[in-house]
């Protein structure tokens, strides 16, 4: 007995098929699918960059009560508004300040009271010091011991002060109003490689409070200014005005290279502007992002080059989220071939 399937076919007419004479092509479950097809030509959804700010709501009168529509109303504009990438860029710019104001306000006065209370430290004992060897004048075969005593008494102290983190930054505040932005920046982009670290419970406790809203607001933001940029160089390269790639059309050549050349322009620019500016020798000027941590110095870097730098790490964020969106929306059949080679991908 034949079995038969009904199916639709494309103008919805229904038949019968006769899956006991279906014949399928040789090794058709080994055979691989086309490469071209698992690279997807749409670059995902985002943002709107500026809100609708329009409530279209319609309710009866009859069973909904106007006030309670109204409100409904409010929030769905406020949200349009937050979650566009205008307001979003204005939520997360007044977060970063917000945060920085509270890094200020929290580690700038221990900062300074630990300066100090380490200088009053220091001039208490040089004046012992000077008094036990005035006491001991006439016998100078213990100053040595004397010396040594107080030299003890000033290692601890400062050991105990730069465990406090006396001293994290060499000379200088690191915890001025302009190195609490670069601090909260680097917060808001994980990029914290070096980055002082706060040491009062308040400071502590904001910090945790501050990434924890901040980042996931950030990445929301970056990803979707990412998606824009790609959007606007796919609409340049095919010069089309929808999102829509061609199929089967190759990408122009400075489009496959862009990532590459996007970066390392975007890396000399930051050695010719944090560098060679600064009057760096040649191999510093290549390591600038070094000059930006504890470690580093970046207590004795001026303010102004310090948000200068908070920006220049914003605008590296969001070109590694433009490549990567861009890499994803216009990624090859060539370049899936290496990765299935490699073992890197499936499908399953």
């Amino acid at each position: 007995m034949s079995s038969y399937i009904k199916m639709k076919n494309g103008n919805g007419d229904t038949s019968c098929v006769d899956i006991d004479h279906i014949t399928f092509e040789p090794n058709y479950k080994k055979k691989l699918v086309e490469t071209s097809v698992q690279t997807s030509p749409l670059i995902p959804y985002r943002l709107r960059f500026w809100p609708r700010s329009s409530c279209d709501m319609q309710y009866d009168p009859k069973k909904e009560s106007c006030t309670v529509v109204g409100l409904q109303c409010g929030c769905k504009v406020i949200t349009q508004w937050v979650l566009s990438q205008m307001g979003l860029t204005l939520v997360v710019f007044g977060w970063a300040l917000l945060g920085a104001y509270a890094f200020y306000k929290t580690e700038g006065p221990r900062e300074f009271a630990q300066q100090e209370q380490m200088e009053e430290t220091k001039k208490v004992l040089s004046i012992e010091l000077a008094t036990s060897l005035r006491q001991t004048e006439g016998h100078n075969e213990s100053w040595p011991k004397v010396i040594e005593r107080y030299m003890q008494q000033h290692e601890d102290v400062l050991l105990k002060a730069v465990a406090a983190g006396f001293g994290e930054g060499g000379e200088g505040n690191i915890w001025t109003y302009p190195g609490c932005i670069l601090f909260a920046v680097s917060l808001l982009t994980t990029l914290g490689f070096g980055a002082p670290v706060p040491r009062t419970t308040f400071g502590r406790g904001t910090a945790v409070i501050f990434s924890a809203i901040g980042i996931p607001l950030h990445f929301l933001l970056i990803f979707n200014m990412g998606n824009l940029g790609a959007i606007r160089l796919q609409q340049l390269a095919y010069r089309m005005s929808c999102t829509d790639i061609p199929t089967g059309t190759p990408p122009p050549k400075w489009l496959k290279w862009f990532p590459v050349g996007a970066i390392l322009i975007y890396y000399v620019t930051g050695v010719m502007l944090f560098g060679y500016l600064r009057k760096r020798e040649a191999f510093d000027s290549f390591l600038f992002p070094l000059d930006f941590t504890a470690a580093g110095g970046v207590a004795t870097v001026p303010g102004y080059v310090k948000i200068c730098y908070a920006v220049y790490l914003e605008v590296a964020v969001t070109l590694a989220a433009l490549v990567v969106s861009l890499l994803q929306a216009s990624a090859t059949s060539s370049l899936v071939d290496v990765g299935l080679k490699l073992g890197l991908l499936t499908n399953t």
